[in-house]
């Protein structure tokens, strides 16, 4: 599909309006992104307009009317991601670089942080000054406290760069006084690959988070407070050869002031498990030290790791790691290194845990602290299908009682889960690797509601209330709600291709369903979330063809 440019109604008259001086705004002239990245934030719904360089919030209102408002960013928009929690929006921006002759004022990369809510949105705009060439990649603090700019791919990247560069951003505190702080990490060759925020960690120099970056060749660990500091990295090699080890993911457990924290490292090329316990660093500087070093711990659990965890068993605290090559699992004491494996009646792939370690759903013991673990697959494969329940309270001596599978046929692909609000705390929606049902799994009842399509490859989105799923065909002309608590679907009645569905609450305290069409300069379906009543849906077109200076009000 080409991209659209800028006509319509809105654009003609203003065409018109400036045949008498001689041009028109650069904006009309700039083509639409024939399916712009879209973000359902509290409130509103952000479409990111590379084009205009802008995002345009579309916020609706009472009988279904929506309102555009027009945010402006820096120019050539490298990258767009919505925070961990669903409520900012972060916009990196590469600049401008005139040439020579190039009437356009230069303009530093830069980050936008946006908002919704309230009577308007709020908007941060933080300059990264120090960086001629833009870095596109983004990892954001689940707590909204720190971003961390590094290499992307793809277009727009610069001629060099080094993946080892960080940029790392304290976004709680204001753009005037934030400073940008790079950060190189030291490298035998690798590059990163993956990046974790801690919440603040028992360490032996007090309660700190931390940032985990995987590379393909170790591991390195950055203090957020202190990025100034040179990282700790560990290198992982193994006690048989020197070749270098691939961590694939990590569980890390917090600790307290008599356990400290530990981190989990499963690997891509090696049957063994690490974990990381932390000690004192004898004399170390505070100012340009970490004052703490990690201990390396090598646990061999007989195949590949594919998922793992710190869970509480009837045991304690245990490292639970799954090995699908072996159809079990394995439970590591990260005290001792001793190890109990308990076997699996598939090959499961991935665990979450469904519980709270202070209120577990079956429990026999009120009074102990344990977790239920909710086993399933990420892969299609035969024998594989299904999902099963392992009570961690059932572990110590006769863990072949911990398993409890559940009556479905489908490989599970995905889990989404269902806000707190109402019913949250006992609901998952699991999606199945084929898309063409899902099921709606009920915590305390052990039982799954299958809900089946007409068509495969179906999306899924869920309702900010954590009331009802939406299920919808990317492209095609089918959206249906589903109650979460009922059961029931009911469908909508949508003309155009469907691009994506967002619910979104209102500042009245209503529910809106917006979906959002991918044609004709961008349009959208407004519908009102709790009736569903086809007769007073509302249709919204060109909505990215509205002129930016009048706010880009439909």
């Amino acid at each position: 599909m080409t991209a659209t440019i800028r006509f319509g109604f809105v654009a003609i008259f203003a065409a018109a309006g400036l045949a008498g001086c001689g041009g028109r705004d650069a904006f009309w002239s700039t083509s639409i992104d024939p399916a712009p990245p879209a973000f359902g934030l509290p409130g509103a719904v952000a479409l990111v307009d590379t084009g205009a360089t802008r995002v345009v919030l579309l916020t609706p209102g009472l009988d279904q009317s929506l309102t555009s408002t027009s945010i402006p960013v820096g120019p050539n928009i490298l990258n767009a991601v919505a925070s961990p929690d669903g409520k900012k929006l972060f916009v990196v921006s590469g600049g401008h670089r005139g040439g020579i002759g190039d009437a356009r004022p230069n303009e530093s990369p830069s980050l936008t942080v946006i908002a919704p809510g309230g009577s308007a949105p709020v908007v941060q705009k933080y300059l990264l000054t120090t960086l001629t060439d833009p870095l596109a990649g983004l990892a954001i603090d689940p707590g909204g406290h720190w971003v961390v700019l590094y290499a992307g791919s793809g277009t727009g990247q610069p001629f060099v760069s080094n993946p080892n560069e960080l940029v790392i951003l304290d976004v709680t505190q204001p753009p005037k006084t934030a400073t940008p702080i790079t950060h190189t990490l030291m490298s035998f060759g690798g590059r990163p690959e993956r990046f974790t925020f801690t919440p603040p960690l028992a360490l032996p120099t007090g309660l700190h988070p931390l940032l985990v970056i995987e590379s393909d060749q170790g591991l390195s660990l950055l203090q957020l407070e202190h990025p100034e500091i040179p990282e700790i990295t560990v290198p992982l090699t193994n006690a048989t050869d020197t070749s270098l080890l691939t961590p694939a993911g990590i569980a890390v457990d917090v600790g307290d002031a008599t356990d400290g924290a530990r981190i989990g490292i499963r690997l891509a090329n090696d049957s063994d498990v690490v974990t990381l316990q932390f000690v004192i660093q004898p004399g170390a500087d505070l100012a340009t030290q970490n004052g703490f070093v990690p201990t390396v711990n090598l646990t061999d659990v007989g195949g590949i790791a594919t998922d793992l965890a710190f869970v509480h068993t009837d045991g304690g605290l245990r490292l639970a790691a799954l090995v699908p090559g072996l159809s079990k699992a394995t439970l590591i004491d990260p005290v001792t290194s001793l190890t109990e494996d308990v076997a699996m009646p598939a090959r499961y792939q991935s665990l979450s845990l469904v519980t709270d370690p202070n209120n577990d759903l079956s429990a026999t013991d009120p009074a102990a602290t344990i977790d239920v673990a909710l086993l399933w697959n990420a892969a299609v494969s035969a024998g594989q299908e299904g999902v099963a329940f392992w009570e961690l309270g059932h572990t110590a001596g006769q863990p072949y009682r911990s398993i409890a599978t559940v009556g479905i046929t489908d490989t599970i692909a995905k889990i989404l889960d269902v806000p707190a609000v109402p019913m949250g705390d006992t609901l998952k929606v699991l999606e199945t690797s084929d898309a063409a049902s899902f099921y709606v799994l009920d915590l305390t009842t052990r039982t799954a509601a299958p809900l089946l399509t007409s068509t495969t490859s179906i999306d899924l989105s869920m309702s900010p209330l954590g009331d009802q799923v939406w299920t919808f065909i990317p492209n095609g002309l089918e959206v249906a709600a589903t109650s979460l608590q009922t059961k029931q679907p009911r469908s909508l009645l949508i003309e155009r291709p469907v691009g994506q569905v967002f619910e979104i609450q209102r500042a009245d305290g209503g529910l809106s369903v917006i979906v959002i069409h991918d044609e004709g300069g961008i349009g959208a379906t407004v519908y009102d979330a709790t009736t569903l009543d086809d007769q007073t849906r509302r249709l919204y077109p060109g909505l990215l063809t509205a002129d930016p200076s009048t706010g880009g009000a439909p």
